[in-house]
């Protein structure tokens, strides 16, 4: 037996509900579309875990086309959101030559 996700996780400034499918930051809603929201939950319950962009895509999108540059563009929106940035993470961090991890402090 597994042990549920907790509704919402809560990190620094960062407040991800899962159950209201939102993020907050500093107490600020953080507009995300939700196939973005959907990759930020995938990464973000299972930290420290790197997934590959195949499995993030499969996951997300299930088994439909997805246009090229797709995931990388949501990175750089969720990046935004959480106030995170490519050169020096916090959060999301890519994985050379593999694909995507994300940090809780």
């Amino acid at each position: 037996m597994t042990c549920p996700d907790p509704p919402v996780l809560a990190f620094d400034d960062i407040t991800l509900d899962l159950a209201g499918r939102r993020l907050l930051r500093a107490g600020e809603v953080q507009p995300l579309d939700p196939r973005a929201f959907a990759v930020l939950c995938l990464l973000a319950r299972s930290p420290g875990q790197v997934f590959s962009p195949e499995e993030i895509l499969d996951e997300v999108w299930g088994h439909h086309d997805v246009p090229p540059g797709a995931l990388g563009q949501i990175v750089a929106l969720l990046r935004t959101a959480l106030g995170d940035d490519a050169r020096q993470p916090r959060y999301l961090h890519a994985v050379r030559g593999y694909g995507y991890r994300f940090d809780r402090p």
